[in-house]
């Protein structure tokens, strides 16, 4: 009978010796070896990613404020601290401003218009129609449709589903 128990406990050493080595021992991959990928879903804005960073910055100084109150933060590490954080977030707002204002650049979005307008000249959809903004009823609901096309398109629209024409 202790023969019997003998064996089992060196099984179940065996087992947990391996279970433990085995992350230790297998080969690992090469940085260098990995074929990057770039997934659609991955990318992200970075008006997003920036109020991540700020979101953190602010949990931060809340967490130091707390752990200065409850004692476990000496009052000259919270202040040297509490600077630093505060000095990130002021960082990470400006990059934010900074970002919406260059999104509210109107330079840019003419550029941009006046490139999508050659784009759709040069595949053959024709040169883009600038339709004025038709006023929204007394009601303030406005049932629009496009004028190049006829197709119906809701109040809040800018250009039309179907053709791509601007509609508001």
């Amino acid at each position: 009978m202790i023969p019997v128990i003998i064996i089992g406990a060196l099984a179940l050493v065996g087992i947990a010796v391996a279970a433990i080595a085995f992350p230790l021992l297998r080969e690992r991959e090469d940085p260098d070896s990995v074929e990057i990928r770039e997934d659609l879903d991955t990318v992200t804005d970075p008006l997003v990613e920036l109020e991540g960073r700020r979101d953190a910055v602010y949990q931060a100084i809340r967490e130091l404020r707390f752990d200065y109150d409850v004692g476990k933060v000496s009052e000259t590490d919270y202040n040297i601290f509490d600077t630093q954080l505060k000095a990130q977030a002021v960082t990470v707002l400006k990059e934010i401003d900074a970002l919406q204002a260059a999104e509210a650049d109107t330079a840019l979005n003419d550029s941009l218009e006046a490139e999508i307008a050659a784009l759709r000249h040069v595949n053959g959809n024709g040169p883009v129609k600038t339709v004025p903004r038709q006023p929204v009823p007394a009601g303030g609901v406005a049932v629009n449709f496009c004028p190049q096309c006829g197709t119906k398109v809701r109040s809040g629209d800018k250009f039309c589903g179907t053709c791509g024409a601007v509609v508001g």
